[in-house]
């Protein structure tokens, strides 16, 4: 695909034709066109392909067409009615943080399955303190999930915000999810809040298989919104630091599959950004350039992989795992993600995308779509995707003695345990 990918959907989707030949599809596809594709693709009598099978090639999921994901009549109007709701209320960059993460908060509704551990030793030199909200499933645990919340860098807490809908992945998956609070900006700007993320998954590296009392599992890690820029952020660095011999794991990636679910990727905005405009789904273009700022004043600094990673390079991608990728039609980050799935494939690395017509920022995990049909679909999706990854790798490493190497930590580790679980 490429940087006018959501156009080219639009174009797509609005075309007066249902079937089209393989001129009009170079036509219409431009750069995008896939002779291999056009090959194999299921064609009419006349050699034609359905504007279906075009729009699930650009990334629309099966279950558009088939109905599961309800009418998008249903979803322009539940949009219509969100964005008329919000006419005369404040822009997120209206509101000083301190206002904007009172109101997200008075909107928590808290698990009480969730628990909370603290920690000591995070970071790669064991010195970092963090807190961690933890996800237990009911049934016997086979990966840990760390998850970077998302908020514009801004707002949001490990606990509260996606309280029900994490405690529910647990158990529909069988993960022990876990979330890190991190540092926030405007008043802890980059690199703050990516320097505790990639110190959570050094600890989650290093401790957490032993400190759950599991056998070989796998790590998995995601993000939302934000907390997806700060998950492709961190992976990118431990490929890095993976590589360098004080390195536990020797060079092999850990992390052996990310969740991308309509992150930000290039702090500088892409074009779907820019003609977002002031449309009130959300977030405005103005609102995003608002986060932007607050994360990283430093704007040469948003042209760095470590702040906007797609502009990372293939050859530091090659080590990082595959990738399941999630967005709306209707976000303003939607040539973001795709954008990054492009680029993670163009690195010869496995990656899905899955793009939900009508769908706001948010799509499934909070906002006006989470509970609707759209929104039920669209989580469902991304817990198949994780779910079909798992049974794979689980299958395909059962005849190995362990998924990832574990280090032994030592004895005062355990210690500083058990002093912590008794003053609890």
């Amino acid at each position: 695909m490429g940087s006018s990918a959501s156009t080219i959907m639009e174009v797509v989707d609005h075309h007066g034709s249902e079937s089209f030949d393989e001129d009009m599809c170079h036509r219409v596809l431009k750069g995008h066109f896939d002779p291999e594709l056009w090959r194999v693709a299921p064609k009419d009598d006349a050699g034609c392909v359905s504007k279906r099978t075009l729009l699930q090639h650009l990334g629309w999921p099966s279950e558009v067409f088939d109905g599961t994901s309800g009418s998008r009549d249903e979803a322009r109007a539940v949009n219509d009615a969100a964005e008329a709701a919000v006419q005369g209320t404040p822009h997120f960059y209206d509101l000083e943080p301190k206002q904007a993460r009172e109101a997200r908060r008075a909107s928590y509704v808290n698990s009480k399955k969730r628990y909370i551990i603290k920690v000591e030793n995070a970071g790669d030199t064991d010195d970092v303190p963090l807190t961690f909200v933890v996800w237990h499933p009911n049934r016997e645990p086979r990966a840990i999930y760390l998850l970077f919340h998302g908020g514009g860098w801004v707002f949001g807490d490990a606990a509260g915000l996606n309280d029900e809908r994490l405690e529910k992945m647990a158990n529909d998956l069988d993960i022990i999810v876990l979330v890190p609070e991190y540092r926030k900006a405007p008043e802890h700007p980059y690199p703050a809040p990516l320097d505790d993320c990639e110190a959570a998954a050094a600890w989650v590296e290093r401790w957490s298989i032993r400190f759950f009392g599991l056998g070989h599992v796998p790590l998995l890690m995601g993000g939302e919104s934000a907390g997806g820029n700060l998950c492709a952020s961190v992976l990118l660095r431990r490929a890095t630091y993976l590589k360098k011999p004080k390195a536990w794991y020797m060079g092999k990636m850990p992390w052996v599959f990310a969740n991308l679910v309509y992150g930000i990727y290039d702090v500088n905005g892409t074009p779907s950004v820019e003609r977002f405009g002031d449309r009130r789904l959300v977030e405005t273009t103005k609102d995003l350039q608002y986060f932007g700022d607050c994360y990283c004043p430093d704007v040469a600094k948003r042209a760095t992989p470590d702040v906007s990673p797609l502009k990372a390079h293939l050859d530091e991608m090659k080590n990082l795992p595959p990738a399941a990728f999630t967005v709306g039609t209707d976000d303003a980050l939607i040539d973001d993600t795709i954008l990054m799935f492009d680029k993670w494939r163009e690195a010869g690395l496995e990656a899905t995308l899955d793009v939900w017509p009508e769908g706001p920022h948010g799509v499934g995990h909070f906002g006006v779509h989470a509970t609707t049909k759209l929104g039920l679909a669209c989580r469902k999706k991304v817990h198949q995707r994780i779910k079909e990854f798992l049974e794979e790798f689980i299958m395909r490493n059962r005849a190995r003695k362990s998924a990832v190497p574990v280090p032994e930590p030592p004895e005062e580790y355990w210690r500083s345990k058990r002093r912590r679980s008794s003053d609890a």
